[in-house]
């Protein structure tokens, strides 16, 4: 698959779904989001009253060892996000206990993922926070739970086209 940053060619295998931004911030106009978004790469906040931060959601895949991750925002109550960031550098942030926290992205080919709950974990001052999701019949709590298959991965990544 051509990479849309670089040119370059690029594996299915090597290539993970990403949201760069919350869903309700994307999908604000750019002078709505400009006033009313303070935003980096890896936490959103919305009219300061909504918090999210960026993490990834592991998927086992059943015949590697690796798991795939769908790199997607989470928001989180204040909080948690002010805690979140007092902790971003820390070596032993992995320490500290989960966060509640609610997926902010629509997962195209799935039913409606936007507030599924779980824990975001905090895994080092050098890797993205991961989130693991609490009991739900949703679709993707059940991939989480059992894993997927090679081939569902590339259906997840081949939705960057």
């Amino acid at each position: 698959m051509k990479c849309t940053e670089c040119g370059e060619e690029h594996s299915i295998e090597d290539m993970e779904l990403t949201f760069f931004l919350p869903d309700d911030a994307a999908y604000l106009s750019d002078e709505e989001r400009k006033c009313n978004v303070q935003e980096s790469g890896d936490r959103c906040i919305i009219e300061g009253k909504r918090f999210f931060i960026r993490a990834l959601l592991p998927l086992s895949v059943l015949d590697r060892e690796n798991p795939y991750n769908v790199g997607l925002w989470v928001e989180v109550q204040q909080p948690a996000f002010e805690r979140i960031y007092e902790l971003w550098s820390e070596p032993d942030q992995e320490n500290e206990p989960p966060f509640q926290a609610s997926i902010a992205n629509t997962i195209p080919t799935l039913p409606n993922t936007v507030g599924l709950s779980g824990f975001l974990h905090l895994t080092g001052p050098n890797t993205r926070p991961k989130i693991i999701l609490s009991y739900d019949e949703h679709p993707l709590y059940i991939e989480q739970q059992v894993g997927i298959t090679t081939h569902r991965a590339y259906e997840y990544s081949s939705l960057f086209d």
